[in-house]
């Protein structure tokens, strides 16, 4: 996983509930809206690697195990269904990528 990527969870993980996993439809939405991000600038993403890097930022095993899924399917090319927002900012790969 890239820094990129690990920087991006950590970001998410400050961002959302930990504690609720991906239960409330606006961390849903925070968190394929961040991968949709990664992956059209190049990221991979593992399911592997996302859920372990979640657990060590405390999401719960299986709440990791979700985000994990998540990214690897967007990261495979399904498309991300966001609903509102944007949930970040324009230039969020510019900042993770300059953090």
């Amino acid at each position: 996983m890239t820094t990129t990527v690990e920087k991006a969870i950590k970001m998410l993980s400050r961002a959302v509930n930990v504690s609720t996993g991906l239960l409330h439809p606006n961390d849903m939405n925070k968190a394929r809206e961040l991968f949709s991000i990664l992956h059209k600038n190049g990221e991979v993403l593992v399911k592997s690697e996302v859920s372990q890097s979640a657990i060590s930022h405390g999401w719960r095993p299986e709440d990791a195990d979700e985000l994990g899924s998540i990214a690897q399917q967007i990261g495979e090319g399904k498309a991300a269904r966001v609903k509102d927002g944007p949930w970040w900012k324009s230039d969020i790969y510019a900042q993770l990528m300059a953090s």
